[in-house]
């Protein structure tokens, strides 16, 4: 009978311990497979995470720019800043008549008055574009009086800005401001357009306006042609850009042919006002200079690879 008691009392014993070792795995388990459920979601979010980044233009696109994933302008989206006077309105029309031909569509962004942005303006400005590019089908090429503004400053990638000067000597509309001594307005000065939102940029012959200006050509402008020398121009804006300008040679040409060019020799600089003019805006001239000498190197450059190639 003893022996009975305890052969009874040691299978109990062994059973209990076998419970106890199994409630322990299953709990061990259990624990595992909750914490694997809460894992893969989380994995699951940051895939979606990644993906968005490509899709959409959204401040992380400065992070994967800093990776070199991105390039910091878009080639297939252009942003022409029109300078008073010089040509930018014939541009315009060029494109207008190339959108349907080339598959891209232009947009006029509202009329400004070439005047300083705030940075809360600027900032705006940044977003109206970068909407209607997610909005739109790019190639997309837009254009609008206004001073360069940065993209990058807001985390936005940039699209390629392009523009048109001309000789200040020989601009109108420059020396009619001229003659009205309004020297002191930015009005149809070329280096504002360029140097930005920076109230220095406003500064008549301001060596530090005269760099920024050529920095923000250099880093954002791929090409700035001469009024003066149009067909190099639109050649070079056809090489460099042709889902925008293939056939832009055969539009200028026919709209030369309805156009007459008449002179109007009221406005030709005087001798005894040329000096004067020329010291006054010399950094003007010297800009204009440095954008023809930027253009016709370009153009060469370009010649030579295509011969090459």
């Amino acid at each position: 009978m003893r022996r009975n008691r305890g052969l009874l009392t040691s299978v109990v014993a062994c059973l209990t311990i076998f419970f106890i070792v199994f409630n322990s795995k299953s709990t061990i388990e259990i624990a595992n497979d909750s914490a694997s459920g809460i894992e893969k979601p989380y994995v699951r979010e940051q895939d979606v995470r990644k993906d968005q980044k490509y899709r959409y233009v959204t401040p992380s696109l400065a992070e994967l720019a800093a990776r070199g994933n991105l390039p910091k302008s878009n080639e297939h989206i252009l942003m022409l800043t029109r300078v008073p006077e010089a040509g930018g309105e014939l541009f315009v029309l060029i494109l207008q008549r190339l959108q349907g031909y080339n598959a891209f569509k232009h947009i006029r962004l509202p009329p400004g008055d070439h005047g300083l942005l705030s940075s809360l303006q600027e900032e705006l400005l940044v977003e109206e574009i970068s909407n209607i590019i997610r909005q739109e089908a790019i190639p997309l090429s837009f254009d609008g009086d206004v001073r360069f503004f940065n993209f990058s400053k807001f985390g936005r990638q940039s699209p390629s800005f392009i523009s048109l000067v001309r000789n200040p000597v020989e601009c109108r509309f420059f020396i009619s401001r001229y003659r009205e001594r309004r020297r002191n307005t930015p009005e149809g000065r070329a280096i504002p357009m360029f140097c930005g939102q920076d109230p220095r940029c406003t500064e008549v012959n301001s060596k530090w306006a005269l760099e920024r200006a050529k920095t923000n050509i250099i880093e954002w402008y791929p090409v700035v042609g001469v009024l003066d020398c149009l067909e190099q121009s639109i050649d070079l804006f056809e090489r460099k850009f042709p889902y925008f300008f293939r056939g832009a040679k055969q539009i200028y040409q026919k709209i030369q042919l309805k156009k007459k060019r008449l002179s109007d020799p009221t406005l030709a600089l005087k001798s005894q006002e040329r000096y004067t003019f020329y010291k006054y805006f010399e950094d003007e001239v010297e800009f204009y200079e440095w954008i023809k000498i930027r253009l016709l190197n370009a153009t060469l450059i370009d010649i030579e690879e295509n011969y090459y190639s």
